[in-house]
Order: structure tokens, then sequence, then C-alpha cells
């Protein structure tokens, strides 16, 4: 039976609205992780569209990386995939931003007289769309960039394996930063890009193993980094073989430093990738056992 004075239907929010008002009931950190994220999409796909700008790994990863971030921050942080938190993956997107946006940021800081004022803005968004990004992503997961940062800068207090294994990743990035800031003679290539996500995914597999609260991984943590580290190495000393000719021909101080920091890491990240393979197993028993005492 129908009622003679039915009560007014609500009307449904609008789809505008309903997002206006989603995106207003996040927290800060949230809200800096989805505004970065955009900033940084907006800025590569304009790249990519007008200025001739590369669309490879490292561009499309701060496109799909950003989006998958900003994505996970709508649907819910604290859910769980793949046996990881979501503030883990975001976490982890957000390293792999911030280091193709770091490298990005050597490429403009060595070309400001060469490139054209669009790109020069548009690098520059995205850049900030990054480091906004990277900001929010290590604040949503309860930790501290800056207290990050200092960190990994004491690697002495990590251990000989550890210490080197961060070096050594830390430093590929960083080279590749170097190189394309102060040499400005070489491409970041599709081999270099590839070299820079491995070495992030190789901090991301000991973050985890070291913090289990992160969440974990269905791997073995000493041959994960083992693997991720001697791709590193190999797609570093197969870069090195095909430039250092030219190199040596053409090159100076400012093409030889940043050279030998990048072999350098290489180096550390070698060492610390095979010293970690030693955990594999037990340390074998010194000597014979001694045999149990026969029973009184």
């Amino acid at each position: 039976m129908t009622s003679e004075n039915p009560a007014p239907e609500t009307p449904a929010p609008s789809p505008a609205g309903g997002s206006a008002a989603r995106l207003a009931r996040l927290g800060r950190n949230e809200q800096l992780v989805i505004a970065g994220a955009a900033a940084v999409i907006v800025a590569d796909l304009i790249g990519g569209l007008t200025q001739e700008w590369s669309l490879q790994l490292a561009h499309w990863s701060l496109i799909l990386g950003s989006l998958a971030a900003a994505g996970l921050v709508l649907s819910g942080a604290g859910r769980a995939i793949a046996g990881l938190p979501g503030r883990s993956i975001i976490r982890i997107l957000a390293a792999i931003v911030g280091a193709y946006g770091l490298v990005d940021l050597g490429d403009l800081l060595s070309s400001l007289g060469d490139w054209s004022t669009i790109d020069i803005v548009l690098t520059i968004i995205e850049i900030t769309g990054v480091a906004v990004l990277v900001w929010g992503a290590w604040a949503l997961d309860g930790a501290s960039l800056i207290a990050d940062v200092r960190a990994a800068a004491q690697v002495t207090r990590l251990g000989m394996n550890d210490g080197l294994l961060y070096a050594g990743a830390v430093g590929v990035v960083v080279g590749w930063f170097l190189l394309m800031a102060i040499a400005d003679i070489f491409d970041f290539h599709i081999t270099a890009q590839v070299a820079v996500m491995a070495a992030v995914l190789a901090l991301t597999v000991r973050w985890l193993a070291r913090n289990p609260s992160a969440g974990s991984l269905p791997v073995s943590t000493p041959w994960a980094i083992a693997a991720l580290g001697g791709l590193v190495v190999v797609l570093g000393l197969w870069w090195l073989v095909r430039v250092i000719g030219d190199t040596l021909e053409f090159g100076d101080l400012t093409t030889y430093i940043p050279m030998l920091i990048y072999v350098a890491a290489l180096a550390a990240l070698a060492a610390g990738a095979f010293l970690g393979l030693g955990k594999l197993s037990p340390p074998a028993p010194s000597g014979p056992s001694t045999p149990p005492a026969p029973p009184a």
C-alpha cells in the first residue's frame, strides 16, 4: 500500500560533486599524493603529445606509477594487495617515480639553455609533482623522507652487506643524475632506464625484508636482490663498454668524475648482492659432532 504523501526522494549527487567531496574527506598526505600524481601525468602527457617527448620506459613509469599511486589512495590506502599494504605499494611506486624524476632534474639542469620554454615549464611541473607525490607517500606510510635520507647517508651503520647494497643501488640512481646534470654528453637510454628501475626494486626488496610490518614478498630476499643487482651490473657494464672509447677521447673531468661514481656504485652493488647470498644457508659446523653419551 502506497502512502498518500511519500517522502521526497533525495537527488543523487553529481559525479563531480561526489568526487570533490571524496577528495575533501581525504587527509593532507593523501591529497598531496593525488595532486603530485596529477601534475606528473598532465605534464608528461602534454610533453609526449605536443613536444615530441620520447615516451619510453622512464616516462611511462612516471605516468603509470603516478596513476596507480593516486588510484590506490582513492580506493583506500589501508587495503592489502598481494600481501602488501596499500601504503607500502604507494611508497614503492613513489620511489620509482622519484628515481626517474631525479634523473629528469639532472637533464633539466644541463639543458636550460637548449630547451624551449614549454619543455622547461613542463619538466618543472613534472619534477615538482614528483617531489610532492614522494613527500606525501612517505608521510602516508608514517615515515619521514628527510629522516630516511639521513639514515641512508649513514650506510656504515647498516653493516657491510646492507651498506654496500644501499650505497650501490642509491649510487646508480644518483650516478645517472650526475651524468645527466654534469657530463651532459650521454643519453638516458632504455638500458639505463631498466638499470635504474632494477636498482630501486633491489632497494625495495631489502626494505621489505628489514621492515616486516611493511609487508612481505613470496620470493627469497637474497636471490631476488642478487638477480636485480646482477641485472643492474650487467646493463651498467654493457653501457660502459659502449661509451668508454669516446669518453676517454672527448671527455674531461666533468665526464670522468660522474662516470667513476657510477662505476663505483656498480661495484658496491655487485659486492652487496653477492655477500647477501651467504645468508642463504647456515655455516657448516667446524668439526665433527660429539656423539651422545650412552645411557647409564
